[in-house]
């Protein structure tokens, strides 16, 4: 018994390939360049608002708060201490690392 087998035929030349190859890299090049663009722009935006943050801290007359009147008023109120507790509990944040975006 002799094996008999034939190839199926390819339904499109070398040229089409390369055409339909060069399109989709394209199309994966624009979407890898687009997720990159709006990356770098968000990491920008970070940026700017940390600055003007800074900037506008640095225009506060009173930028610590155990100098605000207004604070030392709630504590007074509130009937508890600087640094006590509760008021860690209530007003103090922990600190997440955020550098790597």
């Amino acid at each position: 018994m002799r094996y008999s087998y034939k190839e199926k035929e390819v339904k499109i030349n070398r040229r089409e390939f390369l055409g339909f190859a060069g399109v989709i890299a394209a199309v994966l090049w624009t979407g890898a360049y687009t997720v990159t663009d709006l990356i770098v722009d968000r990491t920008k935006y970070i940026k700017m608002r940390t600055a003007g943050l800074y900037q506008d801290d640095e225009k506060q007359a009173k930028r610590q708060s155990h100098h605000n009147q207004s604070l030392l008023n709630m504590y007074k109120k509130m009937n508890f201490q600087p640094l006590s507790p509760m008021a860690e509990e209530l007003f103090h944040t922990h600190y997440v690392d955020r550098s790597v975006l």
